[in-house]
């Protein structure tokens, strides 16, 4: 039984990084967002995070072939087909009581995981026994599929980031350099806000339904990068891995091949970690006091 560790969170929280911070441990490995394989990955043929076109990327097809027996072996349209029939946060009571769902429902979700199940088997034989399989896919429908594994088990690194910079975030034009020049989705203030208080409501959920859970607050580890060692190993402590070192607030990024997620998952080499509150100055003042007032509650019992 292998172990996937997976970084969810409301988008705009800065997981790429996280994700690629812990990736630079021998005892981990970064892999994007693989809840994207399918579509940005396979059908639109995207980079994978070491540049190449992600079917022609040597990491990925020896995965392929160890899993399927190549690329070309698996339906591709089935897999999308199964995904988007049980994918869903309106799913997720279906995903926890699968017994109350049709059985058209129980038949995608047995075919979408046991394809999953063959996927990870392949990645963890690619990358060697006992390194941890680091997915970034942040959804939290994806997380609750994963808890149907057999052969593997999710734990949780639910990635906080202070809401008014996440709307002020989600604000912004951000290119997709994959994705031949189009942009990431853009939300206003209200649909940030209720995204954000939807998303961290379902995460605290699952850690009620024994998925081992650590919350990460991403303020404070841009404030002081080994806040991240430290939650990862009160996750991981029973595992034996070795985890990732800093030099203050340098961290060293090498290749990787990492599906889909934020542009800076093509950046290698030493990068700076900053605290990252340009919002306190550029974000309106209005937008600012609307978030707070929206997502107080939470906010609150997340202590900002």
């Amino acid at each position: 039984m292998s172990t996937v560790l997976y970084v969810g969170a409301v988008g705009r929280s800065g997981t790429t990084l996280i994700e690629r911070a812990i990736g630079t441990s021998p005892s981990f490995v970064s892999l994007g967002e693989v809840v994207h394989l399918w579509h940005r990955g396979l059908e639109l043929n995207e980079a994978c995070g070491c540049g190449t076109p992600f079917q022609e990327c040597a990491f990925w097809s020896a995965v392929a072939d160890s899993a399927f027996g190549g690329w070309s072996k698996l339906n591709v349209e089935q897999m999308r087909s199964w995904q988007q029939a049980v994918d869903r946060n309106r799913f997720i009571p279906l995903l926890i009581w699968p017994r109350f769902a049709s059985a058209s429902f129980r038949s995608a979700l047995a075919g979408f995981s046991g394809t999953l199940d063959q996927l990870y088997t392949a990645i963890s034989e690619q990358v060697g026994p006992g390194v941890v399989l680091v997915d970034a896919s942040k959804h939290p429908s994806y997380l609750f599929v994963l808890r149907h594994l057999r052969l593997h088990r999710p734990r949780l690194l639910h990635v906080v980031r202070d809401p008014r910079g996440v709307a002020h975030s989600w604000s912004k034009v951000v290119l997709r350099p994959e994705g031949a020049g189009d942009d990431m989705e853009r939300l206003g203030v209200l649909r940030a806000s209720g995204r954000w208080l939807s998303h961290n409501l379902i995460f605290q959920l699952a850690g009620s339904l024994s998925i081992r859970r650590q919350r990460l607050r991403y303020d404070r580890f841009v404030a002081d990068p080994a806040e991240l060692p430290r939650i990862v190993g009160h996750l991981t402590a029973d595992l034996g891995a070795t985890l990732p070192t800093f030099d203050g607030s340098t961290i060293f990024l090498g290749l990787n091949h990492t599906v889909s997620g934020n542009p800076m998952r093509f950046t290698t080499g030493p990068i700076q970690v900053r605290s990252d509150d340009g919002w306190r100055a550029s974000m309106p003042r209005l937008k600012q006091l609307t978030v707070s007032v929206l997502t107080l509650p939470l906010r609150l019992a997340y202590r900002w």
